[in-house]
């Protein structure tokens, strides 16, 4: 190991040494450096091999410091913060208009409890292989309820508990699918080879790091729309320290996950709206989510090699403040979903509670949870 590896590895973030003491460091080196070099020549009576040893460990010391000051500039520099808070923009029209309506319904549904509460239906869209007819094929929607529970406040610890539901069910997605389920005897998923979309929200991002922060992380949340934006982005872009292209664009595929997912306060979902009605591209469309209802969402479109075009959508009741739904609807699949036809949805989720409440978690939970063997952790 070199020298400045040796230095690099005695730094930790969380005792690093201030550009001013490195500062201080390097005039006192140069300084007394001086100082000997005025006073003790040559031609005093200290043996030369002495003076020689007392000139190379001051080399020595000035040069350790220096690996230092430039090795923690590098650490400094890799871990700065690339995003700031600054004034949201402005945005005009339906979308805008629309979403901030939400943060005030929101603001007047404010909710507070001892339990986080959680229930969601998640499914995904699948090309799949008949299991008993050859060369045939067909498209199911393939979903599965989730149930989450995490307690409020600090002391509760630093988990939110996550139960995959019993049933994973299989829906053709047209008649003609349909019909070839039917004849293939109705295959579950098990038959059909499909893994189940338990937690499965969305791809991977295409840039920035995917935000799966925990409860910890979300309760420290700033409630302030700029402070929480510049939060957001910093966490995305922490892992490879570059800017965003798109952060508007990754702003609205996973900013909506503080919206029902986490164990936020509702002043955090309220700065969470406010920075979705900012961004620009965001348009109103009128859709049809996964159980049926045709409403109004808001949608913004991505477009990647590996799923094509999305048309990424919130539905969202702007009367209360909730997140009803959300869903990546193909426009033109990728090299991921190349058979799925357009229409269909590549990803969604059905938001069927999601509340703060003081409900016990054997009320709240499905009976199958409670058995001799586990119980959740808390009532």
């Amino acid at each position: 190991m070199d020298e400045l590896a040796e230095v690099a590895g005695l730094l930790t973030a969380d005792h690093p040494s201030s550009a001013q003491a490195i500062e201080k460091s390097r005039r006192r080196l140069m300084n007394e450096a001086a100082r000997r070099h005025r006073w003790h020549p040559r031609r005093s009576s200290e043996p030369a091999g002495k003076a020689t040893s007392r000139r190379t460990a001051l080399v020595a010391g000035l040069s350790a410091v220096m690996m230092v000051a430039a090795a923690w500039g590098v650490h400094a520099w890799m871990t700065r913060p690339l995003y700031h808070p600054e004034p949201l923009a402005g945005q005009s029209g339906p979308a805008a208009s629309f979403l901030l309506a939400a943060a005030d319904g929101r603001a007047r549904h404010a909710s507070s409890g001892r339990h986080w509460y959680l229930h969601t239906l998640n499914g995904t869209t699948a090309v799949v292989r008949s299991p008993t007819r050859p060369n045939v094929r067909y498209t199911v929607e393939v979903r599965a309820s989730v149930f989450n529970l995490a307690q409020n406040g600090a002391s509760s610890g630093a988990k939110m508990y996550e139960w995959d539901g019993d049933d994973v069910e299989v829906r053709p997605v047209s008649p003609a699918d349909h019909a070839a389920w039917t004849a293939d005897w109705q295959p579950d998923a098990d038959a059909l080879k499909v893994e189940p979309p338990h937690g499965q929200r969305g791809p991977e991002p295409e840039e920035g790091g995917y935000f799966d922060i925990g409860p910890p992380e979300a309760r420290e949340l700033p409630s302030d729309p700029s402070e929480l934006r510049a939060w957001i982005l910093n966490y995305a872009t922490k892992f490879d320290h570059e800017r965003l292209r798109q952060p508007d664009l990754y702003l609205f595929i996973y900013a909506p996950l503080l919206l029902a997912e986490l164990p936020v306060s509702d002043r955090v979902r309220i700065a969470t709206y406010r920075i979705l009605a900012s961004l620009k591209g965001v348009r109103m469309v009128d859709a049809t989510d996964a159980t049926g209802r045709k409403g109004r969402a808001v949608s913004m479109v991505q477009t990647t090699p590996a799923y094509g075009t999305i048309d990424w959508q919130l539905f969202i009741d702007p009367s209360t403040g909730r997140l009803t739904a959300s869903q990546g609807v193909v426009v033109k699949g990728g090299s991921k979903n190349a058979g799925v036809p357009p229409g269909s949805r590549q990803f969604f989720q059905i938001v069927k509670k999601a509340d703060w409440t003081n409900e016990s978690s054997r009320k709240l939970l499905p009976g199958w949870i409670w058995n001799k063997n586990w119980e959740p952790p808390f009532d």
